[in-house]
């Protein structure tokens, strides 16, 4: 198998953890209650945390995932550039 598949599997695995995880974070405020009743930035933690992470964390993964799967794309792009050169 080629190595930007390989890539391409991988980050499929890290970006899918990632997305899942900063999209429910909100759950360990319920697995844990003693990370309650806590205060950041004047907020309770456990609305200020989901929801920093919802929206703000979790934009800047997917800034990131795009970045690197349109680099991946690109590089398997000329590969198949490149097996089509090299049958014909």
């Amino acid at each position: 198998m080629n190595s930007a598949y390989k890539k391409e599997i991988r980050y499929t695995l890290i970006f899918s953890a990632l997305l899942l995880i900063c999209g429910h974070l909100g759950l360990m405020f319920v697995a844990f209650p003693g990370l309650q009743n806590h205060m950041i930035f004047g907020f309770p933690s456990q609305y200020i945390i989901p929801i920093t992470f919802g929206w703000l964390v979790l934009m800047a993964v997917v800034g990131i995932q795009a970045k690197l799967t349109n680099d991946l794309d690109d590089e398997i792009e000329a590969l198949n550039a490149e097996s089509s050169e090299s049958i014909e």
